[in-house]
C-alpha cells in the first residue's frame, strides 16, 4: 500500500481544501482519501511525502484531439494527412497531455481511426498518454467545418458513418453543426448540418447507446441540437442567454475552451497570416469574458477542455478564473464537473474509495492562485508513479 501526504488536499468532491490530507493507493485504486485524523495510515506502507504540494485529482480534459497541432496552422490539412504523420504528432501530444497531469481525456475527432488504436495502445501499457475515450471520425456536412476526410450528406450517409465509427469502437458521436474560428468558412453561427440530419446521428448513437456532442459555437444549431437530445454542446463561444437557458433545463454539459484562441501558441501562430481566421478569432476574443459570464450565471453544467493545447489545462483553469469563475469552479471543471461530463464520474474526476488512482501534485495553492496548476509534481495514473518521466 501507498500512502500520498502533501500539504493540502483538494479531493474534487466540493473543491475545498483538506490541510494536510493523506491518499491510500492500493494496486490501481483508491482506497481512502481525507483528513490525516480520519485516514490512518497502515503499519508496512510506502509512505510518499509531497511537502509544499497540493495533492488532486488526475485532471480531465473533456476535448481534445490527439493529432492536432494548433500552432502548425491549417488543422484541417492535419486531418487530411495519411495515418502515420498524425500517429507520430498524437504520441508526442499524448505525452506531453500526461506528463502535464492529464490522465483522462476525450478525444473528439479523429480520421483513420487512430484514437481507437491510441486508447487501445494506452489501455495496454504500449504507450503513453491520458485514458483515451474516442470519438473517432466526426459527422459534418462536405461543406462544414471538421470536414477532412470523411463526409455525412444526408440521414442515410450520416446514419452509415455513425453506424460504421461505432463497429470501429467509438466510445461517443461527435458532430459538427456550426462553423468554427480555425476554419475560413462557413460562419460560427451557420447551421451546417439539418434538422433531420442531426437527429439521425443523436438517435443512432442513442440506439448503440453511445453518448453524443456536437461543435456549435451559437445560431439556431444550439436549440436544434438540445431539442434533438444532444448531451454536450462543444464551445459554445456565441450562445445567448435563451440558448443556456433551455440547455440548463434540459441537462446539456458545456464544454469550453479559450487556450487556442488566447494562448500564442494557439491559432494565431498557426493562421496568424490569414485574414479571415484571424477576423474570427478576434471576435472570439472580444466576446469571451461576456460569454463567461452568461455561463455562469445561467447556472448550466460546464467543463473544460485544451481542443489540442496539448498540456495546457492549467490555462484553461487560468482564463476561466480570470473570466469570471473562482478558483474552486475552475479546478472542479477540469476534475469532477469534466469526469461527470464525460461520463466516466464513477471511475476518476475525484480522489474517493474505489476510484481509479489518478493522483497529480502541483506546488502552491491552485485555490489562491490557479496558474500553480502548471506546475506538477506527483504524478500517477492508475496507481503507476509517472513524475520522473520526462518528454525527452
Amino acid at each position: 500500500m501507498i500512502a500520498i501526504r502533501g500539504d493540502r488536499l483538494i479531493d474534487g468532491t466540493d473543491g475545498s481544501a483538506i490541510p494536510g490530507g493523506v491518499v491510500l493507493v492500493e494496486g490501481e485504486r483508491i482506497v481512502a482519501a481525507g483528513p490525516a485524523e480520519q485516514v490512518p495510515i497502515p503499519s508496512g506502507a510506502e509512505v510518499v511525502d509531497r511537502p509544499g504540494e497540493t495533492i488532486l485529482p488526475g485532471l480531465v480534459d473533456a476535448h481534445s484531439h490527439c493529432s492536432i497541432v494548433p500552432g502548425l496552422g491549417n488543422q484541417l490539412g492535419q486531418l487530411r494527412q495519411g495515418p502515420v504523420p498524425q500517429v507520430l504528432r498524437s504520441v508526442i501530444n499524448l505525452r506531453r497531455d500526461l506528463l502535464s497531469g492529464c490522465t483522462t481525456m476525450r478525444s473528439m475527432g479523429e480520421e483513420h481511426f487512430i484514437d481507437i488504436e491510441m486508447r487501445d495502445a494506452i489501455a495496454a501499457g504500449r504507450m503513453l498518454g491520458p485514458r483515451l475515450l474516442a470519438s473517432t471520425r466526426p459527422i459534418t456536412s462536405r461543406c462544414g467545418h471538421g470536414s477532412a476526410l470523411t463526409f455525412s450528406d444526408g440521414p442515410d450517409e450520416v446514419r452509415r458513418n455513425v453506424r460504421e465509427n461505432i463497429r470501429q469502437g467509438a466510445d461517443l458521436i461527435k458532430l459538427f453543426a456550426t462553423g468554427g474560428v480555425s476554419s475560413e468558412r462557413p460562419s460560427a453561427l451557420a447551421c451546417t448540418l439539418s434538422r433531420e440530419e442531426i437527429a439521425t446521428a443523436i438517435d443512432e448513437a442513442h440506439r448503440y447507446e453511445r453518448p453524443t456532442a456536437v461543435h456549435a459555437h451559437g445560431g439556431p444549431a444550439i436549440r436544434i441540437c438540445v431539442e434533438c437530445g444532444i448531451d454536450t454542446i462543444e464551445h459554445g463561444a456565441l450562445t445567448t442567454a435563451e440558448d443556456l437557458a433551455l440547455m440548463a433545463e434540459r441537462g446539456v454539459w458545456l464544454i469550453q475552451n479559450r487556450a487556442i484562441s488566447h494562448h500564442p501558441d494557439g491559432i494565431e501562430k498557426g493562421d496568424g497570416g490569414n485574414p479571415a481566421i484571424m477576423t474570427k478569432l478576434r471576435r472570439s476574443r472580444e466576446n469571451a469574458a461576456a460569454n463567461v459570464g452568461l455561463v455562469l450565471a445561467s447556472g448550466v453544467r460546464w467543463a473544460l477542455g485544451t481542443d489540442s493545447m496539448h498540456g495546457m489545462l492549467w490555462f484553461e483553469a487560468a482564463k476561466a478564473v480570470e473570466f469570471g469563475a473562482t478558483a474552486r469552479q475552475a479546478i472542479l471543471a477540469i476534475t469532477h464537473w469534466a469526469a461527470e461530463a464525460i461520463g466516466m464520474a464513477d471511475r476518476v474526476g475525484t480522489l474517493e474509495a474505489g476510484k481509479l488512482a489518478d493522483i497529480v501534485g502541483v506546488e502552491g495553492d491552485p485555490l489562491a492562485d490557479i496558474r500553480c496548476l502548471q506546475h506538477r509534481g506527483l504524478l500517477m495514473q492508475g496507481g503507476r508513479r509517472l513524475d520522473t518521466l520526462s518528454l525527452d
